[in-house]
């Protein structure tokens, strides 16, 4: 474990020498935030406003909301997108970082030094992995569960706590399962910056693993909140699982490719 985490850590300061990368990791996700906080915001003073609210309902006749139930139809629209767009947003940035993270090794020439430190090849990409997590999740923690948090407290939001903090489900969901899945679709992504020779390659593929991961992984932990925190640790443990598997199968490919 020491030897994952020495890893990570290296895959750390390298990110910490690009703040421009970082910084716009970080933009993305406050932007996510701030919309949604604003939305929410705006349904909760139109809830609070009955002749605004039917004021703004009258001014969107082709909705279909019976008369009255327009800002809580938005509401339940609202929160679950904004499930959906942080834990892709998450699990999209840390694919990322980790579909360059051999790959620079390659290009930077120290790739043939990693191999043959005295570390297991699965040790390596976990450490990879791990690494290309790690700032996505701290900004993920900051910016993505603190505007869930600030929508929680909202009145207007009380019909849907099990699907926001602090219910046991969405606790789950967004530190275990998210991050679960973010190393699976990291170790993918991984293996693909690992068989990769050139930026370019290895973009494209990155891209089309992180188009499938937000229309597989991202539903499938958004869509299973209401199942409650039972359903979510199966998630989680899932997402582990896979995680594992992936990164053995890809320590078998690194280990071809010391042998060329």
């Amino acid at each position: 474990m020491s030897r994952i985490l020495l890893i990570a850590r290296r895959e750390w300061l390298e990110q910490r020498r690009q703040p421009a990368m970082l910084g716009v990791i970080a933009f993305l996700d406050a932007v996510i935030a701030g919309l949604a906080l604003s939305a929410m915001v705006v349904l909760m003073l139109l809830d609070r406003d009955p002749v605004a609210a039917q004021q703004f309902q009258d001014a969107l006749p082709g909705f279909g909301a019976e008369p009255g139930q327009l800002i809580g139809e938005l509401v339940s629209t609202v929160i679950p997108l904004t499930n959906w767009l942080i834990f892709t947003q998450f699990l999209g940035m840390s694919a990322v970082l980790a579909g360059h993270s051999v790959l620079h090794d390659r290009q930077e020439n120290t790739l043939p030094f990693l191999l043959l430190a005295p570390l297991r090849r699965f040790e390596l990409l976990a450490g990879k992995v791990v690494g290309s997590i790690g700032m996505p999740f701290v900004f993920y923690v900051i910016f993505s569960g603190g505007a869930c948090a600030l929508i929680a407290a909202m009145p207007v939001a009380a019909p849907h706590a099990a699907t926001l903090p602090p219910s046991p489900a969405w606790m789950v969901a967004f530190f275990l399962g998210g991050p679960a899945w973010a190393g699976a679709i990291g170790a993918v992504c991984a293996i693909v910056s690992t068989m990769s020779r050139d930026v370019r390659t290895a973009q494209q593929a990155v891209w089309l693993v992180v188009l499938f991961a937000q229309f597989s992984c991202g539903l499938m932990l958004t869509a299973l909140l209401p199942s409650g925190v039972l359903v979510q640790i199966g998630v989680a443990l899932a997402g582990l699982g896979t995680a594992a598997l992936t990164l053995w199968l890809g320590s078998q490919v690194i280990s071809r490719d010391l042998s060329r």
